[in-house]
């Protein structure tokens, strides 16, 4: 027993060494293993964790969202995201963000026990990996999306499950949605009314929340299998449900040289958002109405039809009415790309997870495991050719159907 008390003593002193001089020292190892690293401490953190720890954190679970809204809202961690490597006191920065200082004091208690700062000394702040990441765009874009659209679902469920019997939600006009925004409109819907939400968080978010990750154009050899013998009629890529067409864009930047056409097509709302600002790159995109629950496919023989987290926004009856709108448009040259998750029935990852619980909560939809999209196709008369996966942390894998 001393020896295994020591041994926790010694490896307790070995990680409070690499904080100390992991800050500041830049990128300590490649993407990868610093995840297993992550994940290895998380799971440690929860298996040696007190009961009254455990308690408390998921108690308190619910603060670090609207905490980090007070600061995304002050401005705090933007400016502390370009300290660099100084530092600052309690009152720079309630000066600075125009907050009380003794409120500011007490934020700054709050965010450096959560991480979400560093407190060096008694009245000494700086920025660490997690103010930065909370800066970006995406941070910023991820994190009021959810404060302002998706918590209230979330607080929404319990009551919900109560009332419905413990169900599996599967009607889209009735889950915690509705309930917990005393809605009843759809989410697209409640949007189209929240403008600045939409504008300010949604689309951003939308855009953004892969950042730092691979994307499936690192896992297909797009000449090679879609774009042989391609001229410049030839529809190359249509990116369906796309919002503001960053795939679109990021499909000319990785083949400036294909020739053909390249098509973003979304809702009106969209549509007309992304023509009059549309995102850098953008150049030679098309642009197109298509509500695939409504019409069929217009484009006909495009190479790709590709949807990138679409899917998942709907329950099964609705996902196969817009594969089948998508599949009259086909031709033998032609492939769906399904851009989704593909969970694992086994230790599925905890982003995974969470979001799987966002679209149950707010879509009455669903992650799919690779059975699930299997049983899906062949429910729309299609059949999977193929499945590319491109990320660990949340199973993202490009799924290639063609009709059967």
């Amino acid at each position: 027993m001393a020896l295994q008390l020591l041994s926790v003593a010694e490896l307790t002193d070995q990680l409070n060494e690499f904080l100390q001089k992991s800050r500041g020292a830049g990128k300590l190892a490649d993407d990868a293993a610093l995840r297993k690293l992550s994940e290895a401490a998380r799971k440690v953190s929860f298996a040696t964790e007190a009961t009254g720890d455990t308690v408390h954190r998921i108690a308190h679970s619910s603060l670090q969202l609207p905490l980090a809204q007070i600061g995304i809202d002050t401005k705090l961690f933007e400016g502390m995201a370009k300290m660099g490597t100084t530092t600052a006191s309690a009152a720079t920065l309630a000066k600075d963000t125009k907050v009380d200082p003794p409120l500011m004091k007490r934020l700054l208690r709050y965010y450096q026990s959560m991480g979400m700062v560093d407190q060096l000394e008694n009245d000494e702040y700086a920025p660490n990996n997690v103010t930065q990441a909370i800066a970006t765009q995406g941070g910023r874009a991820g994190i009021g999306h959810y404060q302002h659209m998706i918590n209230p679902s979330f607080v929404a469920f319990p009551e919900f499950l109560q009332k419905t019997n413990y169900v599996d939600p599967t009607d889209n006009a009735n889950c915690p949605w509705h309930l917990g925004h005393n809605t009843t409109k759809s989410p697209f819907e409640w949007l189209q009314v929240h403008p600045n939400l939409m504008v300010n968080y949604f689309l951003p978010w939308m855009a953004s929340q892969r950042d730092g990750l691979p994307t499936f154009f690192d896992v297909i050899d797009y000449e090679k299998e879609l774009a042989q013998g391609a001229d410049e009629s030839t529809v190359l890529f249509v990116d369906i449900g796309g919002a503001q067409g960053h795939q679109c864009v990021a499909f000319k930047a990785k083949h400036p040289h294909l020739k053909g056409r390249v098509v973003l097509q979304d809702l009106p709302a969209v549509i007309e958002s992304v023509n009059a600002n549309r995102p850098p790159g953008f150049e030679g995109v098309e642009t197109q109405v298509y509500d695939a629950f409504k019409t069929p496919q217009p484009i006909k023989g495009a190479r790709a039809y590709y949807l990138r987290n679409v899917l998942h926004d709907f329950p099964d009856a609705e996902c196969v009415k817009m594969l089948q709108s998508i599949k009259a448009g086909m031709t033998d040259e032609s492939v769906i790309l399904v851009d989704e998750m593909a969970l694992p029935e086994r230790d599925a990852p905890w982003r995974a997870t969470q979001l799987d619980i966002a679209m149950i909560t707010c879509l009455a939809a669903r992650e799919r495991s690779e059975l699930d999209w299997r049983n899906l196709f062949d429910q729309a008369g299609l059949k999977l050719r193929a499945v590319w996966q491109y990320t660990e942390q949340l199973r993202d894998c490009v799924m290639v159907a063609v009709p059967k």
